[in-house]
């Protein structure tokens, strides 16, 4: 696990300022290489072959070498196949497995690897830089190519360092940010760095740049039995988990006490021979906690177990998640995640959690929506008039507006209205949030998230599909990533085991989403390992109460950044709306109390969407200290 970074020019003070502004991705080494074309570098979080597998690695003829971020979990079947072949190897590490693989197969070896990654491989003779991703975009990777000045780096905040890197804002990237609360795509908040995407790889030669997509998820769902399906995903499952708990220094477990957490602890404790830790966060004010279900899953089996309270005051470290995360994601869940992650390292230097479960085995309330839609449409038409009825009075708020366009929608203007039922500003809203001068700067642009809706298959599988390609890595799995990251723990998700992720999508969609029932393959895979009421117990998604939180350090946090960035919100915002928004720093508990239950939530997402934007702005472009 590592920090990677590089650029075609000379420059000793970059390349060591570089180095310690990744040192919490590895603390525990770090690396440059210079010729006369380019500087890579490295930190490194020693995980495998600790004393051996210091970076660059270079074949045997020292014509090639690698700088390599992730773990491949196949590396030791992959080392048996190579070494047959005649290679010879001189460290225990997988990043040795890359080098040689790369040697073999060339950009094909991309296909054998079974990991996380970010991987950049330099050939001396052809003076060529490769650079690749892994499938599901785990590890994340920016790059700058402009003015014949290429820059790439695990961390967006490391390319800012070049002093002639021109900062301009990406106005459509925010715009899509206050859509999402994250950047969909490649683009970023600066119009000169992209990111490299998922299952893609880069070939950067003669000052010229090419991207190329290697894999790609195709649904093609298969004529095969229940018990089919179950038995496959218990054998690929506990493979994934067993790969995910190779290391030579302590692993841990998040464990949240639903189907996803609680069916990895379950596999670690079977493939371990020590107890395994454990680590569950919860809410002073009893708020979606889950510390019951998880204290069961924890004595179940045998389970080194923590709990750790998370209150209001934790806003105090939200300037700091900014920072780590590069880029805004407007996820409240990313302090209650930094808090487990700073208490965790005290104890493991690995920790699994359940990522992506929900986004390949259909976990989500959103993949029920459609479900309860074609049941709606099929009521009598003045059951469903009664229904638009008893709405109309609440359409005051905009989360009713949405819903009601959406119980109204045509068939064939479904995506677009369940695009806007989800969105944390709807379309209109946005028209009032923004000034006139930032709307006049949007360029027309399409819809993100169109071409994975846009596939030939039924609607649920649409969602998945635009789930795994965007909400999963913009979103949750960089979110993680930099987190524990910042904390320099390696976080492995084994839900997002790319031969788990191809069958997920040969699953019937009654197999993932039965009835209401969402990841019922899951649990009909866990019947007889865990207990009764886990494999039972419908989601509970972990939700930040941060309306309650508004009453208290939140709501003042807030205020305060807003008056601190006067400035700023007259280019962005309209003022007399943000106003509204913030009901004119009238003590919050006033506005939170005259709002519908229902939509406390909806609004104070809406102000921490706009909160972390105006820290970013201010970390990133005005490079205030935070």
């Amino acid at each position: 696990m590592c920090g990677i970074f590089g650029f075609n020019f000379s420059d000793k003070k970059l390349a060591k300022s570089i180095v310690k502004i990744l040192n919490h991705r590895g603390p525990d080494d770090n690396s440059i290489y210079e010729d006369e074309l380019f500087t890579i570098g490295y930190t490194r979080l020693s995980i495998i072959d600790l004393d051996k597998g210091n970076q660059p690695i270079y074949n045997a003829k020292k014509t090639k070498l690698v700088f390599f971020n992730g773990e491949i979990y196949n590396y030791k079947e992959l080392r048996t196949r190579l070494e047959k072949k005649g290679y010879k190897f001189k460290t225990n590490s997988d990043t040795e497995i890359v080098i040689h693989s790369y040697e073999e197969y060339g950009k094909k070896c991309l296909n054998y690897f079974n990991g996380m990654f970010a991987l950049i491989i330099y050939d001396l003779e052809k003076k060529e830089i490769f650079i690749a991703r892994d499938r599901l975009g785990i590890k994340p990777l920016y790059y700058s190519f402009d003015d014949n000045r290429f820059l790439f780096s695990s961390e967006m905040k490391a390319i800012f360092l070049f002093e002639d890197l021109k900062k301009e804002l990406n106005h459509n990237s925010i715009n899509n940010y206050f859509t999402f609360r994250y950047c969909p795509g490649e683009s970023t908040f600066i119009k000169g760095i992209k990111k490299l995407l998922p299952a893609h790889y880069l070939v950067f030669k003669d000052n010229k740049l090419v991207t190329r997509k290697y894999w790609n998820l195709e649904f093609s769902e298969q004529s095969k039995s229940l018990a089919y399906f179950t038995n496959k995903f218990q054998k690929l499952f506990e493979d994934s988990v067993k790969k995910r708990m190779i290391a030579d220094v302590p692993i841990g477990a998040l464990l949240s006490g639903g189907i996803d957490s609680s069916s990895i602890v379950a596999m670690m404790s079977k493939n371990s021979d020590s107890n395994i830790k454990t680590f569950t966060m919860g809410f002073d004010e009893g708020f979606n906690n889950e510390f019951k279900a998880a204290k069961l899953v924890s004595d179940k089996f045998g389970t080194e177990h923590e709990e750790y309270i998370i209150d209001s005051s934790y806003i105090k470290y939200l300037p700091k998640l900014v920072w780590h995360l590069d880029e805004p994601v407007a996820d409240p869940t990313a302090i209650p995640n930094y808090v487990l992650a700073k208490n965790a390292s005290k104890k493991v230097k690995v920790l699994l959690n359940g990522d992506g479960a929900d986004e390949v085995f259909a976990g989500y309330e959103q993949y029920k929506l459609y479900k309860i839609l074609r049941q709606y449409n099929k009521l009598p038409l003045i059951l469903r008039k009664t229904v638009n009825g008893a709405i109309t009075p609440l359409t005051k708020e905009p989360f009713f507006i949405k819903l009601k366009s959406f119980l109204t929608t045509r068939k064939d203007y479904l995506p677009k209205s369940f695009l806007e039922l989800t969105s944390v500003f709807g379309e209109e809203e946005k028209q009032k949030l923004f000034s006139n001068n930032f709307k006049k700067s949007l360029t027309r642009q399409e819809n993100p998230l169109k071409q994975y809706l846009s596939i030939k298959n039924n609607f649920v599988n649409k969602l998945l599909y635009s789930d795994i390609n965007t909400y999963l890595p913009n979103n949750m799995l960089l979110k993680y990533d930099k987190i524990t990251m910042a904390k320099s723990v390696e976080g492995r998700v084994p839900f997002c085991d790319h031969r788990l992720v191809e069958f997920s999508a040969t699953i019937p969609v009654n197999y993932k989403l039965k009835g209401f029932n969402e990841k019922y393959i899951i649990r009909k895979a866990m019947v007889g390992t865990l207990p009764r009421s886990i494999i039972k117990k419908k989601k509970q998604r972990f939700l930040v109460p941060t309306d309650n939180w508004l009453k208290r350090d939140f709501g003042d946090y807030a205020n305060q950044v807003l008056d601190d960035n006067q400035k700023v919100i007259s280019n962005f915002f309209d003022k007399s709306y943000l106003k509204k928004l913030y009901q004119d720093k009238k003590p919050f508990s006033q506005r939170i109390l005259s709002i519908n239950p229902l939509t406390r939530l909806y609004y104070s997402r809406q102000i921490w969407t706009v909160t972390n934007f105006l820290i970013w702005h201010n970390t990133f472009i005005e490079n205030k200290k935070i």
